[in-house]
């Protein structure tokens, strides 16, 4: 059975930090805390911030950003 990968994505001035998870609740609880603990002025940097369901099952996989947005905050 294949794993599933949700990866919270945070994209800031050029720069891109993710974050792997097993399933969409648990990324969704950790992007609404972490976009919740953003100031008005951090939202504003960010030129996007979401949870996508990857294709992949390994966050270091070639195709890991292939997949569909679940839950999207910019």
């Amino acid at each position: 059975m294949k794993k599933e990968l949700y990866i919270l994505v945070d994209c800031k001035n050029g720069d891109i930090f993710t974050e792997g998870f097993d399933n969409e609740e648990d990324a969704i609880k950790a992007g609404e805390s972490e976009w919740n603990h953003l100031t008005e002025h951090d939202k504003k940097e960010r030129s996007a911030f979401y949870v996508l369901h990857s294709v992949a099952d390994d966050i270091n996989a070639e195709n890991s950003f292939d997949g569909d947005v679940v839950k999207e905050w910019k």
